[in-house]
């Protein structure tokens, strides 16, 4: 009975410390959970007519929650003005974000979002999607856009994890320009 009682301890070991590097791999809004810096680089291209891509650059912060609600800040810079306003090419924008965010245990999913310029009254129109890959090893999110309520999105972008608990974040203030 004690050598029964030997080996039964000495496999529910060995299968418990089998099972855990698959439990390292397992994704989803939890494995999300948390403060992320991300960056991103592309081109926009526009809705309407044929005419040429301009460069996007984007940076920012992302807060997500538990039940996958993304917020923060970003700032874009693109190489073409914003159509219907007086914004010029390369002017920096600052956005507040806000989503959510969807992961499959296979570790892929869809980041929504919409934006709002700061000291605007509203968020844009419509709705940005984008593909991400989590990659729990390496506290990373590869990200890829497939919607953009503005244009033809063509953009991608990595997001790596500043912290594990979700922190609101903003920015400080810029500098007055010259």
């Amino acid at each position: 009975m004690r050598i029964r009682n030997v080996v039964l301890a000495v496999l529910l070991a060995f299968w418990l410390c089998s099972a855990l590097p698959a439990q390292e791999n397992y994704c989803g809004v939890q494995s999300v959970r948390g403060t992320w810096a991300f960056s991103g680089l592309g081109w926009a291209i526009p809705l309407g007519p044929p005419a040429d891509a301009p460069p996007v650059v984007f940076m920012g912060v992302l807060t997500i929650d538990s039940a996958g609600k993304m917020t923060g800040p970003m700032t874009v810079i693109s190489g073409a003005g914003i159509p219907g306003t007086p914004i010029p090419a390369g002017t920096v924008l600052d956005f507040d974000l806000v989503g959510s965010v969807e992961v499959t245990p296979g570790c892929t999913g869809i980041w929504r979002y919409s934006i709002q310029l700061k000291g605007t009254p509203a968020p844009i129109p419509g709705q940005y999607v984008e593909r991400i890959i989590v990659v729990p090893q390496k506290d990373e999110i590869m990200f890829m856009s497939i919607r953009s309520p503005l244009s033809k999105p063509m953009w991608v972008g990595t997001a790596k994890r500043l912290q594990h608990l979700p922190t609101p974040v903003t920015w400080p203030a810029a500098p007055a320009q010259d």
